[in-house]
Parts: structure tokens; C-alpha cells; sequence
């Protein structure tokens, strides 16, 4: 079984190479109209799947039921391709030329409405950026006069703080010596009231 198998696979390779070598005008036109035949079943599979997958899912149930029942998956796999029902699938017919015909006029009002927005944005921007360097000029002024505001503010923050400092290291200075004074005087009156009474 399996040497007849891949004689066929081999008659039925040589048979199609003889045909792609000695018509392959043919064989060309051939391949496109296979491949668009496979590329319409596959639009049809992809807008109504149902039937394929109820096909596959019907498919591998069969498999597992005769599995279960003691099969082997060889058995299994030939049953359920032997009672595998084909569901038709409806190909819908070709879009009539009307529809291109206006879904070419919606382009070109799309592209027009498109290009009308895009001369409007343009346009805007245009009288937007005309105006854009004078502002950027004074804003770079603005910017300049309030770098130097800021600088001379901090100068003389600067100098406020050294003048504070200097204030409160004199006002501790003279407090300290306040203290000394008093204390000198305490102790010059206690001399005296000493000296009065030795007196």
C-alpha cells in the first residue's frame, strides 16, 4: 500500500513537471486561478467559519470516540475520515462595478475633504508662525530682565544675610560684655559694703 502510495506521489510530480516545462504559459495561468480559488475559500472561510469548525471539531470527536472505545489512532483516524460530511459552503457572487464605481467616488470626496482639512490646517499654522518670532524675541527680553531681576535679588539677599549676621554676632558681643560689666559691678559693690563695714 505504501510503495503504491509514493509511486503515485512521484507519477503525479513527474506528470505535473513534464507540464510546467513544456506549457508554462498554462501552467502559470493554472497556478493563479488555483491560487485564487484558494484565496477566495479561504475570504469565505475567514466570513463564516462555522462550518469549517463545526467539520474539524465533528472530525476530532470522532477520533476520540473511537479511541475510547479501544482503537488504535490509526483506526480512529480512518473512521472519522471516512464518515466526515463536507458542509457546502455559499461563495457570495462578485460586488457588481456600481459598487466600485462609488466606492471610487467616496475615495476621491475622501481625498478632497482630506485635502481641504490639511490646506485649512496649513494655512493656520502659516498665520500662527508668522507671528511666532516676535514673541519668541520678547519672551527671550522677558527672560533676560528677570534672569538679571533674579540675580541682583539674591545679591542683595546676599547681602541682607551678611548684614544679619554681622548684627547678631555684635548684638552677642555686647550682651556678653553687658554681663561681664554687671558682674564687675555686683563685685565691686560687694567690695565696698565690705570695706564700709571694716570702717
Amino acid at each position: 500500500m505504501k510503495k503504491i502510495i509514493a509511486l503515485a506521489v512521484v507519477a503525479v510530480s513527474a506528470t505535473v513537471g513534464v507540464l510546467v516545462t513544456t506549457h508554462p504559459d498554462e501552467s502559470a495561468r493554472a497556478a493563479t486561478a488555483t491560487g485564487q480559488v484558494a484565496e477566495r475559500a479561504w475570504a469565505n472561510i475567514e466570513a463564516n467559519p462555522v462550518p469549517v469548525l463545526v467539520a474539524l471539531g465533528t472530525f476530532l470527536l470522532t477520533i476520540v470516540y473511537h479511541k475510547l472505545k479501544g482503537k488504535s489512532f490509526r483506526e480512529s483516524v480512518e473512521v472519522a475520515a471516512t464518515r466526515v460530511t463536507v458542509v457546502p459552503v455559499t461563495i457570495p457572487a462578485p460586488a457588481p462595478a456600481t459598487e466600485t464605481h462609488e466606492s471610487a467616488v467616496i475615495s476621491r470626496a475622501r481625498a478632497r475633504a482630506t485635502r481641504t482639512q490639511l490646506i485649512a490646517d496649513q494655512i493656520g499654522l502659516e498665520n500662527r508662525i508668522r507671528h511666532l518670532p516676535t514673541e519668541v524675541r520678547k519672551a527671550e527680553q522677558e527672560a533676560c530682565y528677570t534672569e538679571q531681576a533674579l540675580d541682583d535679588a539674591r545679591k542683595l539677599i546676599e547681602a541682607k544675610e551678611a548684614a544679619h549676621t554681622e548684627a547678631v554676632t555684635k548684638l552677642e558681643a555686647l550682651r556678653a560684655e553687658l554681663a561681664v560689666g554687671r558682674a564687675e559691678l555686683d563685685a565691686i559693690s560687694e567690695e565696698l559694703d565690705k570695706l564700709a563695714n571694716a570702717v
